[in-house]
């Protein structure tokens, strides 16, 4: 730390201040003495009655003080939070302590930040080890917001490991939503495409308000109906076996012909006036005269 910052840090928040340059000293010396100089600075800490959580309430006071552009500076700061919130002696820090870190020391640097916090919150059921919390600050910058950057085969911690595949979860339900909302905006443009209600069983609505349409079919109905049809009986008599036409037929009855066939189709659920019926007379007309050509 400057001269600097650290004067400025002393006036703000000398306690603070103070730990972190004995902090920066220790870890910036020989391996050797490392341990024992972080093991007696936690002790002097714990021996003053709430002393680890002035200093980390005064981290954010800290932070504005010196300047952590430098990335090894910021490495010791980021280790340094992690040294205060330990309580007690512990190795690693509960998670509501290192949520409340990260949210103050990762504001603006890690952009999954809100995220990470609340899965940690809501799935975390263990303390925070000084490895995940040290793997954090990695992950966040190599991985971009979109995940890019993340490599599976990384020796990740398995907090982090879920954290990603939570993420692909979210991003792929947000996809696939997206993509049936397009796909509800595309079917409403085309509206040739809607499905009338029961249309499979029914005739379209235009069949019955098109007056014209109406008496066009009735008509064309009665006229192939009322084609005088030859009924043809296999003479028992023929030499042959040809088809004789009844001679005793009147014309007139092709109207009664034409009842019972309109009464046959109605008993069959087909309107009088529908398509149906026009079909069923055709088909008959073609009957009579495939008959009547196989008998010549």
């Amino acid at each position: 730390m400057g001269s600097d910052g650290f004067s400025f840090a002393a006036a703000a928040c000398p306690a603070a201040a103070e730990a972190f340059a004995k902090y920066c000293d220790i870890v910036s010396g020989p391996t050797n003495v490392k341990t024992r100089g972080l093991l007696a600075l936690s002790q002097a800490i714990d021996g003053i009655e709430g002393m680890r959580d002035t200093i980390f309430g005064d981290i954010p006071k800290l932070m504005s003080c010196i300047d952590l552009e430098n990335v090894s500076r910021f490495n010791y700061f980021y280790d340094f939070v992690f040294f205060i919130c330990r309580e007690n002696g512990q190795k690693n820090i509960s998670i509501q302590r290192a949520v409340a870190a990260w949210r103050v020391v990762l504001n603006g640097r890690f952009r999954l930040l809100d995220r990470w916090c609340n899965f940690v919150e809501k799935y975390q059921r263990h303390n925070i080890s000084e490895d995940t919390w040290q793997q954090l600050l990695a992950f966040c910058r190599c991985v971009n917001e979109d995940l890019e950057g993340y490599d599976p085969r990384g020796a990740w911690p398995v907090l982090i490991d879920d954290f990603v595949e939570h993420m692909h979860r979210i991003y792929h339900s947000s996809d696939c939503s997206s993509a049936m909302e397009s796909q509800c905006s595309i079917s409403n443009t085309l509206r040739g495409l809607d499905l009338l209600p029961g249309s499979k069983r029914k005739c379209p609505t235009h069949f019955n308000s098109n007056e014209e349409d109406i008496e066009l079919s009735d008509s064309f109905t009665r006229s192939v109906h009322l084609t005088p049809l030859k009924r043809l009986k296999e003479s028992s008599g023929s030499r042959y076996g040809v088809w004789e036409s009844h001679k005793g037929t009147p014309f007139a009855n092709s109207s009664s012909d034409y009842r019972e066939d309109t009464d046959l189709q109605n008993s069959r659920g087909c309107l009088q006036n529908s398509p149906c019926i026009v079909e069923d007379a055709l088909s008959k007309g073609f009957e009579g005269c495939i008959s009547m050509k196989c008998s010549f």
